[in-house]
């Protein structure tokens, strides 16, 4: 049977280490499932990242026709002391939240060689960290409506008894429902504990498990003699994202792990607007967030909840325009581990208040799963005591600075043209502006996306990263040819379909009879 990369298509021999097309990685464990689902059921689709724990997984469940995300624990840190009851534990506990601001855990179970893997709700989103990496600062009311339902999502977390300990704007995923309504969730409890009992001890200074740029006092030990870290630790780490939110920058940046245990320890952080002076004034907010920063733990809210509710209280009076990038680009955070993606991928549509409008009638599109690097599901956490620097070279740093100069200089239609000549072209809306039509592409087994053609002017949309179905698509208003191709059969399938502003189509298209095809047999339970 032929072998296709999972990343570019390509037949490759599946002995190689390595596509020689693309470059892609071919591990054990694509070279046993690529062709044959996983458990009977799970298809795989793509790989969407890598990280210290495992490997992030696209799949398909193929009875249930739904797209969702296997977190793979790798084999070779399998025997390592507490990396297989780490695993454990983060399934064990992410059972016990049922809240629509966190992730949801749907299966559990264990391969053949001993390794384990989880299979996790697929967001189909951008984490806030790529929000605020593409459109800047965030406006005071937008940044507080997000951080309501991310801390009502803490507040369930803490309520099942668990600490999360890594709260970062990497592990806060924003989607969007049918109706168009933004939604949060929290994913990754790979290094959460639970709050008492024997396993909260094991955390001891030196051995931090996180990210030093969003830690708390408490996650680098200083901590009374019997003390353990509670909910209050995350609450710190919230109030480090939110402040990032808002000016575009941490409010701590080092270049070593003890710079920032004395930033954090005993630095107070900078005023907002001294950080970033073209943000709004927004005195109530920055309180807010100065307490939750505070280093004494008893002085900052005693819950998610609590802060949650002083939120809601100011943000009908909050301002609802967005700071400018900050001036400088942004120090590089050189004690995590960054996930090393598969693939360029386009983010989602995230409609803010502060992002002008595009013409809707451009030839454009945008992936509205974008093939996102999830964190659950997008960032596989890791542990490390002394993690390895992350570094950029001048040029990148000279590249990123003329990026920023040149959106602020020519407006956001000249940044919407760039993206669109570095990769797939994508509309973005402000809020209560019209919406493009979705187009759901659905293919039997599965196809991918070659060409989008609109039928008026004849433009062709090109496609610079894989499109694999199921997946939707957002176009704007007109008449398109869609064609889909799989590389098991000759011919390509090419669909026409009027796309209508705000309405959904769904183009199911079969390469062959789904009557007469082969399934894996049925048995067993599914999730």
């Amino acid at each position: 049977m032929s072998f296709f990369c999972i990343h570019c298509r390509s037949e490759i021999d599946s002995k190689f280490k390595a596509c020689p097309y693309c470059g892609e990685p071919i591990t054990d464990f694509l070279r046993k499932y690529l062709e044959h689902p996983l458990d009977g059921k799970y298809q795989l689709l793509s790989r969407l990242g890598v990280g210290g724990m495992g490997e992030v997984y696209k799949v398909l469940h193929l009875h249930l026709n739904s797209i969702r995300v296997i977190k793979l624990m790798r084999t070779s840190i399998a025997n390592e002391p507490g990396a297989d009851d780490r695993f454990v534990r983060e399934a064990r506990l992410a059972t016990r939240i049922n809240h629509p601001n966190v992730a949801q855990l749907y299966d559990f179970s264990t391969l053949d060689d001993g390794s384990r893997y989880m299979v996790w709700e697929y967001i189909e989103g951008t984490n806030l960290h790529e929000l605020i990496e593409t459109h800047g600062p965030l406006s005071p009311k937008y940044a507080a409506q997000l951080a309501i339902q991310a801390l009502h999502g803490l507040d369930a977390i803490h309520r099942a008894g668990i600490v999360h300990r890594d709260i970062s704007p990497e592990n806060i995923m924003i989607d969007r429902d049918e109706g168009g309504e933004q939604h949060v969730k929290l994913i990754d409890l790979g290094i959460a504990k639970q709050g008492d009992g024997a396993e909260a001890d094991k955390t001891k200074t030196g051995m931090f498990v996180g990210k030093w740029k969003y830690c708390s006092p408490e996650h680098l030990g200083m901590l009374d003699p019997g003390e353990r870290i509670d909910g209050r630790a995350d609450i710190y780490s919230f109030g480090i994202v939110l402040y990032e939110m808002l000016t575009g920058v941490p409010p701590f940046q080092a270049d070593t792990p003890h710079r920032y245990l004395m930033l954090h320890a005993s630095e107070t952080p900078r005023a907002l607007r001294e950080l970033n002076p073209s943000m709004p004034s927004s005195p109530e907010l920055e309180a807010l967030i100065f307490r939750a920063l505070e280093k004494d733990r008893k002085k900052r809210f005693a819950s998610a909840r609590e802060m949650a509710r002083a939120l809601e209280q100011i943000e009908p009076s909050l301002d609802d325009h967005a700071g400018a990038p900050p001036p400088l680009p942004k120090a590089t955070e050189v004690t995590e581990e960054p996930t090393k993606v598969a693939t360029p991928t386009v983010p989602s549509t995230i409609a803010t208040s502060n992002i002008p409008h595009v013409d809707p009638n451009a030839p454009t599109l945008q992936t509205a799963n974008g093939e996102p690097m999830p964190v659950a599901l997008r960032q596989v956490s890791t542990t490390n005591v002394l993690p390895v620097p992350e570094t950029r070279s001048p040029m990148t740093s000279w590249i990123v600075l003329v990026l920023v100069i040149g959106a602020l200089a020519f407006g956001a239609v000249m940044l919407v043209r760039k993206f669109q000549a570095a990769e797939p072209a994508k509309t973005i809306s402000p809020p209560g502006a019209g919406a493009p039509g979705r187009i759901a592409v659905n293919a039997f087994p599965w196809g991918e996306v070659t060409s989008i053609r609109n039928v008026a002017n004849g433009a062709t949309i090109e496609l610079t990263s894989p499109f694999v179905t199921p997946a939707p698509v957002d176009l704007a208003p007109g008449t398109y040819e869609i064609t889909l191709s799989n590389p098991a059969f000759r011919s390509p399938i090419t669909r026409k379909v009027d796309v209508k502003a705000g309405q959904e189509q769904l183009i199911n298209v079969a390469f062959t009879d789904p009557a007469t095809a082969t399934l894996p047999p049925l048995g067993g339970g599914t999730p």
